[in-house]
Parts: C-alpha cells; sequence; structure tokens
C-alpha cells in the first residue's frame, strides 16, 4: 500500500513538473490544452523513472536471501518517505485549490504565499525523504536514491526536451 501511494505522488509530481517546465514560456491566454500537454510531457519522462526505480526494488527482492524481510524493510522505508511527504503534499494541495477555487485575490495569495514557496522547497523535501527511507537500511537508500534523482530530473529534462525555447 505504500508503494502505491508512493507511485500516485511520484506520477501527480511528475504532471505537475511538465507543467512547471512550460509555464511561462507560452504567451497565449488560453492555455488548458498546452497545460494538459505539459503535463502528460513530464507523465511522459515520469513513467520510465518510476519504471527503473521499481525494476530496482524488485532486482533487491528477487536477489534476497530472505524476500519478506526485504519487502518488509522497504515497506517500513516507504513509510518513512510518507511521513515527509504527505504534509507536503497537502499544503500543496491545499494551496492549490485557493488558487483555483477561491476568489482572485486569495487566489493569487495562495501562489504567492503557499505554491512558489513549496516549489522552492521540493528538492530539499524530496532530499529529507530520501534521508528518512534510507534510515538504516542500505537497500532502501538505494532505492530512494533512485526515486529522488528520477523525480527531481523531470523537470529539467522536460524543460530541455521540450520548453528550451519560448513559443
Amino acid at each position: 500500500m505504500n508503494a502505491l501511494l508512493l507511485t500516485a505522488l511520484a506520477l501527480a509530481d511528475a504532471a505537475f513538473a511538465g507543467f512547471r517546465a512550460s509555464a511561462g514560456r507560452d504567451g497565449r491566454i488560453r492555455k488548458t490544452a498546452a497545460n494538459a500537454v505539459a503535463a502528460r510531457r513530464g507523465l511522459a519522462l515520469g513513467v520510465p523513472a518510476l519504471a527503473l526505480t521499481a525494476a530496482l526494488a524488485g532486482t533487491l527482492l528477487l536477489t534476497a536471501a530472505t524476500p519478506a524481510d526485504r519487502y518488509a524493510e522497504l515497506d517500513a522505508a516507504a513509510r518513512r518517505m510518507l511521513i515527509v511527504l504527505v504534509p507536503y503534499a497537502a499544503a500543496v494541495v491545499v494551496s492549490l485549490a485557493c488558487y483555483l477555487w477561491a476568489p482572485f485575490r486569495a487566489g493569487t495569495l495562495a501562489v504567492v504565499v503557499g505554491l512558489g514557496p513549496l516549489t522552492l522547497l521540493r528538492p530539499f523535501v524530496v532530499l529529507a525523504a530520501a534521508v528518512a527511507a534510507a534510515w538504516g537500511s542500505l537497500p532502501a537508500a538505494t532505492v530512494a536514491a533512485a526515486a529522488s534523482v528520477g523525480v527531481l530530473l523531470v523537470e529539467p529534462l522536460t524543460h530541455r526536451r521540450w520548453y528550451a525555447v519560448p513559443l
């Protein structure tokens, strides 16, 4: 269950990373279709990164002397990651909800006070989650490091691949 929650967070993050890579690079007023394309592009890079992390975890499980113990170890690491990531994700969801559904001024405040600083904190939160996962477990440290690198590379790779030049 913890792995499924982390997967959902990683996929949502990849979609948002695609959006962030395209944000500010398109002068059109109506950008709903362009934003959807950007989210899909983020997912196009996030899914392979997630698949590589899953393959690494699967390999560690299959090569373990006691797969049940290794699974418990990786599941505990996933739980530690969620302890760090869920409050951050909840704050992002609240800020995004305020931006989307609150009156204009409150929505602008949500971006300035919420989404902006949270975006700047994102790499540090991912690093903190990786450290929490790695605590006392070398296999978990390996999987957490791979997952963190994958998550943090989606946005710059999306930007470089599709948005290096403004439209």
